[in-house]
């Protein structure tokens, strides 16, 4: 017969064999739900640039006011970059005030008929904190062909926001009942 402290051990712990089917329905569990958590991350990184780029033409407005300077906030599709810097300003370390790259899967979409000799975009905040009418009135940030944002100039012409469906909606139906 056991002693107590034979049959404590041999109930104590866990078997091989236990700590193998665990690992097992782990990794099912988590082989079944990557694909959606991948989505829901790549997702993210779309909303995230959405929400930046219009965190900087809130920021170059508000610079502009307070430096008294026209404050240019520069959009490069090529390069997938964007930044904020006074106008005018060398593309020097010191001037330069903000850049930033968009996510990997991440492509701006601008018209080509706004981009300037060197390919990019440019929007103009005047000391007023109003935008300068040649400024770019239409920014899209693509991650594939289902998934756009298109970020518009305000109805006002003081800052930039996402377009709204329902608004794009009735923009069209407008053009539509005019023609």
């Amino acid at each position: 017969m056991f002693s107590k402290r034979q049959q404590n051990r041999a109930t104590s712990g866990m078997t091989l064999i236990e700590l193998i089917l665990v690992m097992a329905v782990l990794a099912t569990v988590l082989a079944i739900a990557a694909p959606s958590l991948s989505r829901f991350f790549s997702g993210r990184d779309l909303q995230e640039e959405v929400r930046r780029f219009i965190a900087l033409t809130k920021f170059a407005r508000s610079e502009a006011v307070s430096r008294g300077v026209m404050m240019e906030l520069w959009i490069d599709p090529d390069l997938r970059a964007y930044g904020l810097q006074p106008q005018g300003a060398a593309n020097s370390e010191e001037d330069s005030m903000r850049t930033y790259r968009l996510a990997d899967k991440l492509t701006f979409g601008v018209e080509t008929e706004s981009l300037d000799a060197l390919g990019r975009a440019i929007i103009l905040f005047w000391p007023d904190g109003s935008i300068d009418e040649q400024s770019v009135k239409t920014v899209r940030i693509e991650e594939d062909a289902e998934s756009i944002v298109e970020i518009v100039r305000a109805e006002f012409g003081l800052g930039y926001e996402v377009q709204d469906e329902d608004k794009k909606s009735l923009a069209m139906s407008r053009q539509t009942t005019s023609r």
